[in-house]
């Protein structure tokens, strides 16, 4: 008889140490800083040493060490085929190198998506814990069924995230 309560309480505690380890990353892409009124439209692909070609360039944004970054290679394993967006088209970053190229991007997994030069999406790949490639925010921006009428810097979404680390 003095299992049953001791197991339930094993049972409470290893389920609210999995929801604690497995929620830390997850939060508000931005986390407490005012993304919108921080960053400067001019950002363009050169200041990554990018060379600018015609159409949808994307830059995959990571940090070492992230543990959301698996997620987001389900999502960049679709960008050849789904989003017609060829390899040639699409950069690899450290999110420190695009800090030091002046633009301000508070977390990543992040992509940046720039057509004809110009930046029209920041953010994460997807909403949700998990950050699913189902509960994706840039396919339909990629696919042409969403036109931006201007910059979208997503930082309100909630996905699995690695805030910017301080060095």
């Amino acid at each position: 008889m003095l299992l049953l309560p001791l197991f339930v309480v094993w049972v409470v505690l290893a389920s609210a140490g999995l929801f604690y380890f497995g929620n830390q990353h997850y939060g508000q892409f931005a986390g407490d800083i005012d993304w919108q009124n921080s960053v400067t439209t001019e950002f363009n692909l050169s200041a990554l040493k990018v060379e600018v070609t015609p159409g949808i360039q994307v830059v995959h944004v990571q940090q070492p060490n992230c543990i959301c970054n698996s997620r987001a290679e389900n999502h960049m394993a679709l960008f050849a085929g789904d989003y017609q967006v060829p390899g040639t088209s699409q950069h690899r970053r450290q999110l420190a190198d695009v800090v030091a190229a002046g633009f301000v991007l508070p977390a990543s997994p992040a992509v940046l998506i720039f057509e004809n030069g110009r930046l029209i999406y920041a953010g994460p790949y997807a909403t949700g814990p998990m950050c699913s490639v189902s509960d994706s925010l840039i396919a339909p921006i990629l696919k042409g069924d969403v036109n931006l009428a201007g910059l979208w810097l997503n930082g309100e979404a909630k996905a699995c995230r690695c805030l910017l680390k301080e060095e």
